[in-house]
């Protein structure tokens, strides 16, 4: 059950053209909860949620269905029917996918992207999530039984790496370290050049000299503890940079390898490109 679990939260943002997860609802009319439920729910839900404990019913009892370690999931229900899903795997990359988030007041239910569970509890710190029924993505056998995950308000502000990370990002300067001191290498600079990273887990580079255009279409996850960040093409082949966005909110991006175009071969050494923010 615990490969169901982790399948639940991590796909109830996922676009149905990625995941194939499904849900039910078969015996939800039976599962009422005692707990406090502020109302409207859509008021009180808004803000950001860290999962703190999951738990499945077993033999009539409430059992933790322990996360994994590093393990992590945040949901942000935007007040414009949005929602963000940031889930830390155990290796330690956060992946992002945005979709949207509605309430059936009535029946206390809440849909995330193309998932529907059960609120069972609400106040002004805590929200508990409950559900019944999933189709695991793999196998795609149906499991029954019953699941609920416990998830704590968290200050909205404090913005992880991969939050931070989105949007575009323009090339400023590039530099190249020689004798320990970083240099400035205007070689091989394009004209042009941006990263855009988006909330959907998607990631583009462009650039451009003179007339001659470059731009790469790939998915991207970060390890927010490291500063590695990992675009994977559709073919499979990755690649991975260190980031840090420095205090005067220019964002470092460090490499180990160059195209020198004078001699069109790799140089390896240590290199760093800064980017600053696109002006929305």
């Amino acid at each position: 059950m615990n490969q169901v679990r982790k399948r639940l939260l991590f796909l109830f943002l996922v676009c149905s053209t990625i995941g194939t997860l499904n849900t039910g609802c078969s015996d939800r009319s039976t599962r009422k909860s005692d707990n406090t439920i502020l109302r409207p729910i859509a008021k009180h839900i808004t803000g950001k949620w860290n999962m703190e404990k999951s738990q499945k019913k077993q033999d009539g009892k409430w059992v933790e269905d322990p996360i994994p370690e590093g393990e992590g999931h945040t949901y942000t229900m935007r007040t414009d029917g949005t929602a963000l899903s940031a889930f830390t795997a155990p290796n330690g990359y956060t992946k992002l996918n945005q979709g949207e988030w509605k309430v059936d007041e009535a029946t206390g239910r809440l849909t995330l992207g193309t998932m529907t569970v059960d609120v069972l509890s609400l106040d002004a710190t805590s929200l508990v999530m409950g559900h019944d029924e999933a189709r695991d993505s793999e196998t795609g056998e149906l499991m029954q039984g019953e699941f609920q995950w416990t998830f704590a308000r968290m200050d909205e502000s404090q913005k992880t790496l991969a939050e931070q990370l989105v949007g575009k990002w323009i090339l400023s300067k590039s530099y190249a370290k020689k004798n320990g001191e970083w240099v400035e290498n205007s070689n091989g600079l394009p004209d042009e050049g941006w990263h855009l990273y988006r909330t959907n887990g998607t990631f583009t580079a462009y650039s451009r000299t003179g007339e001659h255009e470059f731009t790469s279409d790939t998915n991207w996850v970060v390890n927010c503890t490291t500063g590695t960040v990992r675009w994977t093409a559709e073919s499979g082949q990755s690649s991975t940079a260190d980031v840090v966005i420095e205090a005067d909110g220019t964002l470092s991006v460090f490499y180990g390898n160059s195209f020198d175009p004078v001699t069109g071969q790799s140089v390896a050494g240590e290199f760093k490109d800064v980017m600053v923010r696109a002006q929305e």
